[in-house]
């Protein structure tokens, strides 16, 4: 148990919560990137407009479950009390993680160019692009305010 001051406060509680929530946004980005790729593979006819408008639903479903992981990991870093200074090796594995989650939505947004899936392919790309620069700004966002927040304790 650790002894808390009473100027500090104790956010052990709920970053339970939002750590269950992580693994359910995990679960479901998951399962929503299996179901994008079983489409693709079992369904005959994939030229139909309603088979094309489900895919692309799950696609942004996808988009937003990584956006919300990305967000949801920067957001726990400015409430963690022990963090370490930010070197080129922390800022350098940040930077890879955040380019890990944009290539695998990127996946998705190729997948579909390989059944020539172009205007989908199109679409996709564009609310992925929204997405990323949402996550780099919030991420970017994040960092500002927890450097602002060392400041003040100074």
């Amino acid at each position: 148990m650790i002894a808390l001051s009473e100027n500090e406060k104790d956010y052990s509680d709920y970053l339970q919560v939002v750590s269950n929530t992580l693994n359910i946004l995990v679960l479901l980005s998951g399962f929503t990137f299996t179901g994008i790729t079983i489409l693709l593979s079992l369904f005959p006819v994939l030229d139909s407009l309603t088979v094309q408008f489900i895919l692309f639903f799950l696609s942004s479903l996808f988009f937003l479950f990584m956006f919300l992981l990305t967000w949801l990991n920067a957001m726990l870093m400015r409430l963690c009390r022990n963090r370490p200074s930010v070197t080129r090796e922390v800022a350098g594995f940040n930077r890879l993680t955040l380019l890990g989650y944009v290539l695998l939505q990127l996946a998705v947004v190729l997948m579909f160019l390989i059944w020539s899936l172009v205007y989908l392919s199109l679409a996709s790309g564009v609310v992925l692009v929204l997405f990323v620069i949402a996550q780099i700004r919030g991420v970017k966002r994040m960092g500002r305010l927890r450097s602002n927040e060392g400041e003040d304790k100074k």
